[in-house]
């Protein structure tokens, strides 16, 4: 629990070395500073879009549990996984 509340504590944003671009539901996101490429399906996409819009990780994930009507035990669990990758490979930053 208390990674949940570190996590959803910060307001956190695509980082400027992260250049995007969609490919269908999919985006692909090309890391300037190590040449690395990252990829993201429809979900992961989606959770991006509300990053880059300075939506709040809670209610990221109230929008997934209502869309998707699933557990929010769940979802604050996937959610806190896929931002500690994308902290893990500096593809967000602290706004």
């Amino acid at each position: 629990m208390p990674r949940v509340i570190d996590l959803f504590s910060r307001s956190l944003v695509p980082s400027p070395e992260a250049l995007e671009s969609r490919v269908g539901d999919e985006t692909v996101i090309l890391h300037l500073g190590n040449d690395t490429y990252y990829g993201l399906d429809f979900l992961g996409t989606g959770i991006w879009e509300l990053l880059k819009e300075g939506t709040p990780l809670p209610a990221i994930c109230d929008r997934l549990v209502a869309e998707y009507c699933v557990d929010a035990t769940r979802v604050q669990a996937d959610v806190v996984s896929f931002v500690d990758d994308l902290l893990a490979h500096d593809l967000l930053v602290d706004a």
